[in-house]
């Protein structure tokens, strides 16, 4: 009976020691978020000029989730990404389905050290006016400098904007309808 303690104790130990591993794995990875700015993109129908009457519709990042692994040395971490993006339009529309294109950036500070470019498929039933749809990037990689490590990085998810869209969400705030 005491022998089957002592295991349930170092048990329970290794286990609470192991979840402690992995939240510090996970601090020693590049921080992973939306770019602000370039975090909603308002579509405007073709031909027209950026007004919120001819929206075709507007999608929006709303969460970056990553996970990593980080090689033995601590300097090469490969990132796991799910983006969820909401995209709304008028609820009248006949059923469509649209490519949004978005991109993954890895920066140090003030440089872009990568950039890859994806697209996420949209589709809307007749008459609905939402879709939540999430698209995973399978990998990320950071090869961090001599002096860096992981964690000195961050990856970025955006949407592609034009110089309109870019004023438009200036006018109109990213977080807006």
């Amino acid at each position: 009976m005491m022998m089957s303690r002592i295991s349930l104790a170092a048990l329970l130990a290794a286990i609470l020691l192991a979840g402690c591993t992995s939240v510090a794995k996970q601090a020693s990875c590049p921080g992973a978020d939306a770019l602000v700015d370039a975090s909603k993109q308002t579509v405007f129908r073709q031909g027209t000029t950026p007004d919120p009457g001819n929206v075709l519709y507007t999608v929006r990042i709303m969460r970056v989730n990553g996970k990593c692994d980080i090689d033995k040395k601590g300097h090469k971490s490969d990132s796991s990404l799910d983006v969820v993006f909401r995209v709304t339009r008028a609820p009248s529309g006949d059923a469509v389905q649209y490519a949004v294109p978005y991109f993954v950036a890895v920066t140090q500070a003030d440089r872009i050290i990568g950039k890859q470019s994806f697209s996420v498929q949209i589709a809307f039933a007749p008459g609905q006016a939402a879709v939540d749809v999430t698209d995973t990037v399978a990998s990320t990689v950071v090869n961090a400098e001599k002096d860096k490590h992981p964690y000195d990085y961050q990856i970025l998810v955006g949407l592609p904007l034009t110089k309109e869209q870019l004023d438009y969400n200036r006018t109109f705030g990213p977080f807006t309808p």
